[in-house]
């Protein structure tokens, strides 16, 4: 057994740093991070500051004591602090209420410009034209009497560190230098079965061959193919078939056995970001699956963000640079992408969009734009390992073989469609811009919804025979045609969200204001909310690494039916029942995601409110 424990530094306070006098004497911050946060004194009360203590929030006080740090270090951390004080004030910023109905612009405004430019007076605020965070929605004006000051622990994000890096460490069923053959093989089906197969970035079987000589022969070391090993098996611990899977959660011998290799794993992953090769890309990316498959969102992203710098030395990032240096017109889509790039290119890809994701829905700073789906995606395709996709006539081809060949074909198809849901976030930005009249951007917008529906049913008319949603039940779905089919709905929600954010804008009454075409594409957006419900079902208690996701698009399907409910939409068939799987859903994942407790809580009470009416 390699002796996990670090390497002990030298005793005695650190020397001053050079440069000393450029940097004022600070008082050692003794503070908990909640108070630090919020920039308030801290009583440093034990276990838990008096603060903390009313609030219910975990009061996490730093162990060291900083009065040894370099005033250098002092100024560093007070501009980490002012750091995290700007990403909580720019979130609070974000999450504003919806706007009152009342003109669009105020008149004095609208008299200095074009008269074909003015609004009309039946204009209103129209809110969001692309899908609004499910943080965002609560806060509608529907459901004020329901909204209730956040916990501490819900905020968005606001997981606790322990459960990822947990100190002490946890301890598995399964020691590191004790693993049973029957039971590694079993995790590595499991890893390429259920994980592998929605990001392809690894070589089926060299990597077997690796995990199986670090747990079985070698040994575990400290070594980048050790790192990777304990990723794989962490994440063969925590997956499972599609469907439901009560049997890992916290405190589940499977849970337990993932958090001790993940643990493990991150022991050792510190001397990958140091080197140049494929292999700390990828443990870096798959820390972020494993993050983000129990629910760690913040440190899914850091280690995304990571992977997608160690990214940037790769060879065909290099030649794309060289060229696009040496001829201003060209593109991407031009160059030459060998099978040698092949993995290199996934999981770039797959890092740049897990953390394009993953920044814009915890509104990190830096972040160009208000909504991921308006930013491009890079220009190329990844390459795909040319024997496993075109198998000779006749030929049987290898179980590994059948992986890849699915895996890629899965792969593939999701990066068109969300090049297709970027392209159709940003035409629909750019015609709200064009046309500042609400009235004349949602007649616009409906002479181009068919074109918008048109584009994504030949998207689903394209998906080969393994992945086909069209007359194929979802009950039947594996993980893959699951992801595809509820990001398929995601489109359709996409393409109608600013008609149906029309109509909850204006009360029944006023609705003659708006076509009926803008009404009927509206009531098309929630059905398309319905839709999502349903297809979602059969994994809507499901661990996987996009089941965070799941949750928040789900829920935000079900407060939006509910809000059209409560302004007196035309709902459609059996919304009820869809709106109660939704509750369903978040009942289920409650106890372990946090964020989730005050929607269910809105969800709840506005269904009391609509059973108690009907009554």
């Amino acid at each position: 057994m390699v002796d996990d424990q670090e390497p002990g530094g030298r005793p005695g306070k650190r020397p001053a740093a050079r440069g000393t006098a450029f940097y004022p004497r600070k008082r050692a911050n003794t503070a908990c991070q909640v108070c630090r946060a919020r920039k308030t004194k801290c009583d440093n009360r034990k276990p838990s500051c008096s603060y903390c203590l009313s609030v219910g929030a975990t009061c996490i006080q730093s162990t060291t004591d900083l009065s040894s740090f370099d005033p250098a270090s002092l100024k560093i951390l007070e501009r980490l602090d002012d750091l995290e004080r700007l990403v909580k004030d720019q979130k609070e910023s974000q999450d504003t209420v919806l706007p009152p109905i009342r003109p669009l612009e105020e008149p004095e405004t609208c008299a200095n410009r074009p008269e074909h430019e003015r609004p009309n007076a039946e204009d209103f605020i129209l809110g969001s034209v692309l899908p609004e965070r499910v943080e965002q929605v609560v806060t509608w004006a529907c459901f004020s009497d329901h909204n209730q000051a956040p916990h501490a622990s819900t905020v968005p994000g606001a997981y606790s560190p322990s459960s990822v890096v947990g100190t002490p460490p946890v301890t598995g069923s399964t020691s590191l230098d004790d693993m049973d053959p029957a039971r590694l093989n079993h995790l590595l089906d499991n890893f390429f079965t259920f994980v592998h197969c929605k990001n392809p970035i690894l070589d089926e079987p060299l990597t077997r061959r690796l995990v199986r000589r670090a747990f079985l022969d070698d040994g575990i070391d400290w070594s980048a193919g050790s790192c990777l090993s304990l990723i794989i098996a962490a994440l063969g611990c925590v997956s499972a078939p599609f469907g439901p899977t009560p049997d890992i959660a916290p405190g589940k011998p499977a849970y337990v056995d993932g958090q001790a290799f993940f643990q493990a794993s991150q022991r050792r992953i510190g001397t990958l970001l140091a080197t140049s090769d494929i292999v700390g890309a990828q443990c870096l990316f798959l820390s972020g699956v494993y993050c983000m498959t129990v629910f760690q969102p913040i440190f899914a992203w850091r280690y995304f963000a990571q992977a997608l710098a160690a990214c940037q030395h790769f060879p065909f990032l290099t030649r794309a640079q060289q060229q696009t240096h040496a001829d201003a017109d060209f593109s991407a889509e031009e160059m030459d992408m060998g099978s040698r790039d092949t993995h290199e290119q996934a999981v770039y890809w797959s890092a740049w969009k897990s953390e394009q994701e993953l920044r814009s829905d915890l509104s990190l700073p830096d972040f160009g734009v208000s909504h991921s789906g308006s930013t491009l995606y890079p220009p190329f395709f990844p390459t795909p390992p040319g024997p496993q996709l075109s198998l000779s006539p006749g030929a049987v081809p290898e179980p590994h073989e059948q992986r890849a060949r699915k895996a890629w074909l899965f792969y593939l198809a999701e990066i068109s469609l969300r090049r297709l849901n970027s392209r159709l976030c940003s035409e629909i930005l750019t015609l709200r811009s064009t046309y500042p009249s609400t009235i004349t951007f949602l007649e616009v917008l409906c002479d181009m919804i068919p074109e918008y529906e048109a584009q994504a049913q030949e998207w689903a008319a394209s998906l080969p025979e393994i992945f086909s949603v069209h007359d194929t039940d979802a009950a039947d779905d594996d993980v893959c045609r699951s992801v595809l089919r509820c990001h398929l709905v995601n489109l359709f929600e996409l393409i109608y969200w600013a008609t149906t954010m029309a109509c909850l804008n204006i009360p029944g009454e006023g609705q003659h204001h708006l076509s009926e075409r803008t009404r009927e594409m509206g009531r098309r957006g929630l059905e398309a909310h319905v839709n999502r419900l349903r297809s979602n079902e059969p994994g809507l208690a499901h661990r996987h690494h996009g089941t965070l996701f799941m949750i928040k698009c789900c829920s935000r399907s079900v407060l939006t039916l509910l809000a059209a409910h409560e302004r007196g939409m035309q709902m459609p068939p059996r919304w009820g029942d869809a709106v109660y799987k939704g509750l369903g859903m978040l009942q289920y994942w409650a106890p372990e995601v946090p964020e989730v407790v005050p929607w269910k809580s809105t969800v709840e009470e506005s269904l009391n409110k609509w059973v108690n009416a009907a009554y």
